[in-house]
């Protein structure tokens, strides 16, 4: 299922939202909050309270093992692309 763009391009570049899903997007694997949240240096809870709202944006899933991005590396690097150059 395709990402839908303007989600992505609704995050900020500096918010806690977006590190927890460029953490997601560029490692392979599903990720528990707990190992989210020690990579990130985000606390548990907001780790957690991220992830249900990237899930309700689509931008991440949830599967059995943990966490996943449903955005492509390429499209965070991309975002911060578009919005580095203004």
């Amino acid at each position: 299922m395709p990402v839908d763009n303007e989600k992505l391009d609704a995050l900020k570049l500096r918010t806690s939202a977006f590190k927890v899903l460029c953490f997601l997007a560029f490692k392979d694997g599903a990720l528990k909050p707990s190992e989210i949240a020690e990579g990130t240096g985000e606390k548990p809870s907001t780790v957690r309270a991220r992830l249900t709202e990237l899930k309700a944006s689509g931008l991440v899933e949830s599967r059995p093992r943990g966490w996943v991005s449903a955005v492509r590396p390429y499209d965070i690097l991309m975002k911060m692309y578009r919005e580095l150059r203004t």
